[in-house]
């Protein structure tokens, strides 16, 4: 098998310098100065490379929605077949499975889907997806919940959990996971119905 080619290798080292950067000072701060320097290549490569501002952004979205996506499902196929729920919990609001710079660069093309329409469907299939998936994981432990409750859960844990790490600027984040994880768990225990 041949040697991956120069632009494929430069192009990725832009990636992984453009979502270094969007986590740190957001998409509107991350300039194509501050791409190069952080890639550590001259201004004029990374847009030979990897292209202009635009093409930048919409190089990262499908980038991180790819790797969302891809992560998400194994996340998914891991979890047991009994207890799904706490297993989701779990997974959502531990230190091991936290990715801060991965959802400050969500929530910044959250941000920035507010003036590009593209980015704003892209991203709104993408928070329909994880959203409906994790309602869907909760009916498998609460088959008799209705439809309104579940997305109602889903949503606040989607919620709690991109709220979590976006403190992560603040170095807050560990000191509200247990709290998080709590108002996540007191969340899914209104889907047990109580007994008589």
């Amino acid at each position: 098998m041949g040697r991956p080619s120069k632009k494929a290798e430069r192009t990725e080292q832009i990636l992984q310098a453009l979502q270094r950067c969007v986590a740190r000072y957001g998409l509107e701060g991350s300039t194509l100065e501050r791409i190069s320097e952080e890639a550590g290549l001259q201004r004029s490569l990374v847009r030979h490379f990897a292209g202009n501002r635009t093409e930048l952004v919409t190089q990262l979205a499908d980038r991180v929605i790819e790797r969302s996506d891809k992560q998400w499902s194994e996340f998914i196929s891991y979890l047991p077949e009994q207890d799904i729920t706490s297993a989701l919990l779990n997974g959502l609001f531990t230190e091991d499975h936290s990715d801060a710079e991965f959802v400050l660069v969500i929530e910044s093309l959250i941000f920035a889907a507010g003036q590009d329409e593209p980015l704003r469907k892209q991203m709104q299939a993408w928070m329909s997806r994880f959203t409906n998936d994790m309602k869907f994981i909760l009916l498998r432990d609460n088959p008799s919940a209705d439809d309104e409750h579940l997305n109602a859960i889903a949503f606040g844990l989607v919620s709690i959990y991109f709220n979590l790490d976006s403190l992560a600027p603040l170095n807050m984040s560990a000191q509200y996971r247990p709290s998080a994880r709590r108002a996540a768990e007191l969340l899914v225990n209104t889907l047990i119905p109580a007994t008589k």
